[in-house]
């Protein structure tokens, strides 16, 4: 059993997607003692990347936007839900309880996060995003005690569900570089989070979703004392099959219940490579060489290597972005000044 004393820290869950980093929320959500789960994405990258003159004048308005934001909860995007969902505050509430010292969005929703772990009697919280282990160590500067949590699956299953989650049982069209991306983001997640757990010692936890869900009582019991919960209870929320488990020999269990070979010979290979730490492609090897030191260098050069043309619409979309807040923050300035 767990002390009932004990007290984890709020952290960040993060990992490769479709690892059971949303799975991993909602148990926190109902298992844990301190811990308050939030069952959305923080988003907490986006906002990272934006830029906010004159931050304390465009606090109500980021604060606005990010209750209001829509978090898509299925593949065809047509289950919604928003913050505000899951807050006994109403927005207009937390607005006019935000503290001064608050200087960066970051803090600003690690505030909102704990009025959020607060309401439910709880003294930390835990959220998933994606891939934080790229940005912790800036994590841990503008939230002082944020721990991570990494969750890993095998990568067969976690990519074969990458692939395929929003077309099942076609294959996208763009297959070959989708895998590529998708294998690249597994490698990049467990590249980064061994580099960040020699760093950072406790402060970063992995946990494997298979050996949960296979119930391995030694990866319970760390789940368990990590995030203050009972292990029993954790075996139990666990005791689900998800889908595309992967057998060698009957390939992938779909939504339909069906099983069938999804991945090639080819792309089983360069996962079997992968998994030994020799990608087969000699990019993918150049960027992980340079990915301990240099996270988010090499996710955005892999990302531009893999989808110019969208990597370069992004950054344009992050231009016009800037300079909105920009434009936002100026505006917002001069009202307040005309006010005094």
């Amino acid at each position: 059993m767990v002390a009932r004393g004990q007290q984890s820290g709020s952290w960040l869950i993060g990992g490769a997607g479709r690892s059971g980093k949303t799975a991993l929320a909602k148990i926190i959500a109902a298992e844990s003692r301190t811990v308050a789960g939030f069952p959305l994405e923080g988003v907490f990258h986006v906002y990272l990347q934006r830029r906010f003159p004159f931050f304390r004048h465009q606090r109500l308005r980021l604060m606005h936007e990010y209750l209001s934001r829509p978090r898509y909860m299925d593949a065809t995007r047509t289950r919604v839900e928003y913050p505000t969902d899951h807050f006994e505050a109403d927005a207009d509430q937390l607005i006019r309880d935000i503290p001064q010292t608050i200087d960066n969005p970051i803090a600003l929703f690690s505030w909102l996060l704990d009025r959020y772990a607060a309401s439910l009697g709880r003294q930390h919280w835990a959220v998933f995003d994606l891939l934080p282990e790229l940005r912790y160590p800036t994590y841990r500067k503008l939230i002082p005690g944020i721990r991570l949590a990494v969750m890993r699956r095998d990568p067969q299953e976690a990519i074969a569900e990458g692939l395929f989650w929003r077309s099942y049982p076609e294959s996208p069209d763009d297959r070959e570089r989708r895998f590529k991306s998708i294998l690249f983001q597994w490698c990049l997640s467990n590249t980064v989070t061994r580099a960040m757990a020699a760093r950072f010692g406790d402060d970063v936890a992995s946990f494997s979703f298979n050996a949960l869900l296979a119930g391995n009582r030694d990866e319970q019991g760390r789940l368990a004392r990590t995030f203050d919960m009972e292990p029993d209870a954790i075996q139990k929320a666990f005791s689900f099959e998800p889908n595309f488990v992967y057998r060698s020999d009957r390939g992938f269990k779909g939504p339909d219940d069906a099983w069938r070979h999804l991945l090639t010979d080819r792309e089983l290979a360069h996962i079997a490579a992968a998994e030994r730490n020799r990608s087969i492609y000699r990019d993918i090897r150049i960027l992980l060489a340079v990915a301990p030191r240099a996270p988010v260098f090499a996710r955005t050069f892999g990302d531009s290597m893999m989808y110019p043309g969208t990597n370069l619409t992004r950054r344009l979309n992050t231009l016009r972005q800037r300079a909105f807040d920009a434009n936002a923050g100026l505006r917002a300035a001069l009202r307040s000044e005309g006010r005094r």
